[in-house]
């Protein structure tokens, strides 16, 4: 089912996420989310979700324990590189 809602944009470019959203996918104040572009959807993910996806994907070089927070920063940094890297700045 399909259930639409509607957000308007400011000149900042800050749109609000309706609160039926925000409960859905447990988002709460001061959470980063990340948007993922395909060219013809863009997806709004949380950050924990995105670690959570990638969990186990990758082979690490070294055995270290798992952490939550340290994975966090590692998908944060991984991510703001990528940006970069699209939009022809350096990191």
């Amino acid at each position: 089912m399909l259930n639409s809602y509607y957000s308007t944009l400011t000149s900042k470019g800050q749109a609000t996420i309706p609160a039926p959203i925000r409960k859905t996918m447990g988002i709460k104040p001061g959470e980063k989310l990340v948007f993922q572009d395909n060219g013809q959807v863009v997806t709004v993910k949380t950050h924990s979700q995105l670690v959570h996806e990638l969990a186990g994907s990758l082979k690490p070089k070294v055995k270290v324990k798992y952490s939550d927070r340290k994975a966090d920063k590692a998908v944060e940094q991984f991510v703001v590189r990528e940006y970069l890297k699209y939009h022809g700045k350096t990191p």
